[in-house]
């Protein structure tokens, strides 16, 4: 079998953070947070990969990459608040 390359790759592992996600969604305590960090995860790579920011010059990755792991740590910091 043909290993999984490109964006079949990028795409398996999106499909694979949604299910993760989907499937802890209900489970309580650590639930929340596992689905949080599976749509941070996501996010990293629909920006990396479809939005081409991986050929982008590295302090715009950073930046990027920064924005989207500061929104998954504020949404779980004002889950663990409320």
């Amino acid at each position: 079998m043909k290993a999984l390359r490109g964006p079949t790759a990028i795409w398996a592992l999106l499909m694979l953070a949604t299910v993760a996600g989907f499937g802890t969604a209900r489970a309580g305590g650590w639930g929340f947070a596992v689905v949080i960090l599976a749509a941070t995860f996501k996010a990293h790579l629909i920006v990396r990969h479809y939005m081409e920011l991986r050929f982008a010059p590295p302090a715009w990755r950073l930046v990027f990459d920064g924005l989207v792991g500061l929104s998954g740590a504020i949404i779980l910091g004002l889950h663990v608040l409320a």
